[in-house]
């Protein structure tokens, strides 16, 4: 019923990785930045959606581009002659498995929703109605759960309705 499949992982942003984590017990020291509203507030939203606050994700992002200069000087060669092989979360079957898009492999193993989205919304099986893909996490939280656990432990509802969303585009 499932085929293995060779495919690569689309990088997500950033800093849906790092949503909670703990702090560093090293004394900090602060760093002011100007940036345009429309970005403040897009970025403001975005740290809330995450539930992060944005002086944690200026430090996730900065962090993260420091320690990433250092992985990709010394992994450039295995990331790129390494394939990530994993089953499809769906059936051989069904229209709506990502394809690969040549994007480089990551080694994540943090769960995404992306095998359940549909023009960047994912279905909740309890409303029966569509949301956002950003705003899905909240959204979830009405529910008293998380987004995994309310997509995986009601697949059947899910896939039908991505199946139905899928017949009237």
């Amino acid at each position: 019923m499932y085929t293995n499949c060779i495919y690569e992982v689309i990088e997500l942003g950033k800093l849906n990785k790092y949503a909670r984590q703990s702090k560093s017990k090293e004394p900090s020291k602060v760093l002011p930045i100007r940036l345009p509203q429309s970005i403040y507030e897009r970025f403001r939203q975005l740290c809330d959606e995450l539930g992060l606050s944005m002086s944690e994700a200026g430090f996730l992002l900065i962090r993260e581009e420091l320690e990433d200069s250092l992985y990709n000087k010394t992994t450039n060669e295995v990331a790129v002659t390494t394939e990530r092989i994993q089953k499809f979360i769906h059936p051989e079957s069904t229209p709506y498995t990502r394809n690969n898009t040549g994007k480089p492999s990551s080694f994540s193993t943090r769960w995404t929703s992306i095998d359940y989205e549909v023009e960047n919304e994912l279905p909740c099986p309890l409303c029966h109605q569509w949301y956002s893909k950003a705003n899905f996490s909240r959204h979830a939280k009405n529910h008293n759960t998380t987004t995994k656990e309310l997509l995986e432990s009601n697949e059947e509802t899910v896939y039908t309705m991505i199946n139905e969303r899928k017949l009237t585009m």
